[in-house]
């Protein structure tokens, strides 16, 4: 019992972090109709960049912040340069162009900083405290608290102010909304920033438990892809909720099973969800997995 507890608490955690990318996932998909595939790479990115200007002698609050912003403002530049010229092309094209972005990012991180690990410090130790048999480590403590943080003040944003309705009303119709002074352009463009900058963060919280590695924004990709799909392909609620459950899933395949099969649980997962419940489990768009 307590190793399935010490399992479930060590889930949590990281699924909270996880869950951060597939918000990023969401929300760009709730407000251009376009799945960023390249979202995993970018959180590495956050990373590699952090470790850069810790590297130049920035101390590590400053560079860790200074990575998450450079993220934000390297998927604007992705959105403002590629995508956006592919916004009313059929949806397969700007799929296949991230994928290809995905792709770029990853030889270019593997140019610059090479394709062996690199460090970069966690925002907290990683010396256990140990309740009742199950240790915990401030690392995770405060994985779990920015990561939830940072979800919860973005929903209150999307739900309760003009931007958020605004980037909602894109969704539905650009044109319409655009009668109403929106300009849908600079939603698509905060929503890519947004993004960037929630995977920046969550690479900063999970690259010092992972490693920083070119190749591990593939294995990010997917969990928050998939997670997107489980909680419900544009509903930012389902995703927290889909980015806990696939990591606890995760782990207990991990510890019970063989670490192997613990990815194959993901593809899995987004298989039977496809079958079975299109929408996901807090999705209320038939089509939006359809599309893709």
């Amino acid at each position: 019992m307590t190793l399935l507890i010490q399992t479930l608490a060590s889930g949590v955690a990281a699924g909270a972090v996880y869950a951060l990318i597939a918000v990023g996932f969401s929300l760009i998909y709730k407000t251009t109709r376009i799945i960023n595939l390249a979202q995993g790479d970018l959180a590495i990115l956050g990373g590699y960049l952090s470790y850069t200007y810790l590297r130049v002698g920035l101390p590590l609050p400053v560079a860790l912040i200074a990575g998450v912003l450079s993220t934000g403002v390297a998927a604007a530049v992705i959105e403002r340069v590629a995508l956006r010229p592919l916004y009313k092309r059929p949806l397969a094209i700007p799929i296949l162009c991230t994928v290809g972005i995905a792709v770029l990012l990853e030889s270019t991180m593997q140019l610059i900083w090479g394709s062996l690990p690199l460090f970069l410090p966690p925002v907290a130790s990683t010396t256990p405290w140990h309740v009742e048999g199950i240790a915990i480590t401030p690392l995770q403590v405060v994985m779990f608290a920015i990561a939830t943080a940072s979800a919860i003040g973005l929903l209150l944003g999307i739900g309760r102010t003009r931007i958020g309705r605004a980037m909602r009303g894109c969704a539905e119709d650009a044109e319409v909304t655009s009668l109403f002074g929106v300009n849908p352009d600079r939603m698509y463009l905060l929503a890519f920033t947004v993004g960037g900058l929630l995977a920046g963060l969550a690479g900063i919280l999970i690259v010092p438990t992972i490693g920083l590695l070119p190749s591990s924004g593939l294995n990010l990709s997917v969990i928050g892809f998939s997670a997107a799909v489980l909680g419900g392909l544009g509903s930012l609620p389902g995703a927290i909720l889909g980015g806990v459950l696939i990591s606890i899933l995760v782990n207990v395949t991990e510890v019970y099973v063989s670490s192997n099969y613990a990815y194959g649980v993901v593809y899995l997962i987004m298989a039977v969800v496809l079958l079975v419940r299109v929408r996901g489990l807090l999705g209320d768009d038939l089509e939006a997995v359809r599309r893709i």
